[in-house]
């Protein structure tokens, strides 16, 4: 388990990169249909057996990894052991953990969520939804040296069905963008930008760059990359330099559905962390 004092996010994440020479994140989506034959027999052992096989083809390329909980919690209660497993293959690698269950609620509720995910599993980073607004996001941030990537600006099509509304003479993702910054606590601000991240999509630049200009400082987490059709360069050019981790799941996990797909997939991150440097 990582210690219970690490040191602030922002510092872990710019070590990480640099180590690597990328801001890439491997996205772990185990979907059985589309996992190699021999893989998809093993049910959820084999779901793990296939992140870990890719988190070792791929860790010299990538500064951090990030396991999607809906393919693990879909096995039951076998996929929570599964899961386990490969956060604890991801922190032998020595690699941030960024677990995607875009979580979000209030009080105790949000509490033993964060605990299950930064405390039980060793996140270094969670997503969270902040629809029920700051008290929902705050659980998330009480635990020193991790980050919430709060949901600001979406890859998804429909993400603008919400993220765009006017609220006040601005788009509601940009409201949301400062309660997720202001959410840290007061007495802690040393932790601010460290502890609050955003996730923004990789298609939608220009919004991206909007948003660095106004949190210079807050890292990032940057879906998109790849199947969904956003560009490595447009992302590099609207961060301008800051805290970023650029991910991409399945043109990495699936660059071969052969008994080659370990090496695929490591020529796939190697490829794509090139493009992020």
């Amino acid at each position: 388990m990582p210690s219970p004092h690490p040191a602030p996010f922002a510092d872990r994440l710019a070590a990480a990169v640099a180590e690597v020479g990328s801001p890439l994140c491997v996205g772990l989506d185990p979907d059985p249909e589309r996992l190699p034959a021999p893989f998809v027999v093993g049910g959820a052992e084999g779901a793990a057996a296939f992140c870990e096989a890719v988190v070792g083809a791929t860790a010299p390329h990538a500064a951090a990894f990030k396991p999607n909980l809906a393919f693990f919690e879909a096995y039951g209660p076998d996929g929570w052991d599964a899961l386990a497993a490969v956060c604890a293959a991801v922190r032998r690698a020595g690699r941030l953990l960024v677990l995607d269950g875009k979580r979000g609620d209030i009080g105790n509720t949000g509490r033993r969520y964060a605990d299950a995910l930064y405390d039980g599993l060793g996140a270094d980073a969670t997503t969270v939804a902040p629809y029920m607004g700051a008290d929902s996001v705050a659980p998330f941030l009480e635990h020193p040296g991790r980050c919430a990537f709060v949901l600001v600006a979406t890859s998804n099509p429909g993400g603008a069905d919400l993220q765009a509304l006017d609220v006040g003479g601005e788009p509601l993702y940009r409201r949301v963008a400062r309660l997720a910054v202001e959410a840290v606590p007061d007495e802690d601000a040393s932790r601010r930008g460290g502890a609050a991240g955003f996730v923004v999509g990789a298609t939608r630049p220009a919004l991206l760059a909007g948003l660095r200009d106004e949190h210079p400082g807050v890292p990032f987490l940057v879906p998109g990359v790849g199947a969904q059709g956003g560009a490595a360069a447009e992302v590099l050019d609207a961060n301008a330099g800051g805290p970023i981790l650029v991910n991409s799941s399945r043109a990495i996990l699936y660059a071969s559905p052969g008994a080659d797909f370990a090496e695929a997939a490591a020529d796939a991150a190697a490829d794509l962390a090139g493009r992020l440097r």
